[in-house]
């Protein structure tokens, strides 16, 4: 048998290119639209995409949910049968249900399945930070490491990443409840151009991080933020984006221009994030190597 299997959801939002080549398992979660439940990656997204201004303005933006625990339980029984050991990465506990469902999970087959090692670990992120450490881990578990030792490079790997998300517009964080300590800056009448971070030392909840005027401004404080937390170390990187590939492009060239980039990836956000943070939103992900 192998020795470790590595998973984590969809809100990774990691392509599936990367998916294969690095053996992690990605489980969906559910986007509920118009009372009926589907698997993220399951929706067409530039139809999502194409929608979403609708729903806006009708008020129904679609619902979202986590992995339920029969889906995290049908997915251990299936791990096991190859894995002796099984590492989930999930999104940060502030944002769903993802960590409380898959922990419930691991407690019901723990007798039925009790050759085989779970870990669930809180990234206490999302997105493209979150596809960072996954892959981090991944590697750790490819090169035959034990499962002591990658529940180690998951529990590192959380302390290391960083999220910033680049928004012009709070309404849907601020409707969904997700906003916390942002959500005074989603009543100003100044600017709704903004920084907001997510990682170990916010708790995994979404916070302010600073609020701009214009757009080379929001991309000069990002870059000044990614210079001091770096410190001119090797980056990895991962941006996301919601509709708007230029955008996301300028944030991959001026990476690549300003930092020593060991890798990069760029990938769309899927429907459950933007169901919760809306059109234009882009996410730039990163660690720096010790």
């Amino acid at each position: 048998m192998k020795k470790v299997a590595v998973m984590t959801d969809s809100v990774s939002y990691m392509p599936k290119q990367v998916v294969e080549e690095n053996d992690i398992t990605l489980l969906p979660t559910h986007v509920i639209i118009d009372g009926k439940s589907h698997y993220e990656n399951e929706i067409d997204l530039a139809w999502f995409y194409q929608h979403m201004p609708k729903w806006k303005k009708e008020d129904r933006i679609p619902t979202t949910s986590s992995p339920s625990t029969d889906d995290f339980v049908r997915a251990y029984r299936r791990l096991s049968e190859q894995y002796e050991g099984i590492v989930y990465l999930a999104y940060s506990a502030k944002l769903g249900m993802a960590v409380s469902a898959s922990s419930q999970a691991k407690a019901l087959v723990q007798d039925e399945l009790s050759k085989t090692q779970i870990e669930v670990v809180d990234c206490q992120t999302a997105c493209s930070p979150q596809m960072l450490a996954t892959l981090e881990v991944a590697r750790a578990a490819n090169a035959g490491q034990s499962f002591t030792e990658v529940v180690k490079v998951a529990r590192s790997m959380t302390e290391k990443v960083n999220f910033i998300a680049l928004m012009d517009n709070l309404y849907y964080l601020a409707k969904g409840g997700r906003i916390h300590r942002a959500r005074p800056w989603a009543a100003s009448k100044i600017t709704n151009s903004v920084l907001l971070h997510m990682n170990v030392a916010t708790n995994g909840e979404m916070s302010p991080l600073a609020r701009c005027k214009t757009k080379g401004e929001l991309l000069k404080t990002l870059f000044s933020v990614v210079k001091e937390r770096s410190g001119g170390r090797k980056l990895h990187v991962a941006i996301n984006h919601a509709d708007v590939p230029a955008e996301a492009e300028e944030l991959r060239e001026k990476a690549l221009a300003n930092f020593p980039v060991q890798e990069i990836y760029v990938s769309e956000i899927g429907p459950l994030v933007t169901s919760h943070t809306g059109l234009g939103t882009r996410i730039f992900g990163w660690w720096a190597e010790d």
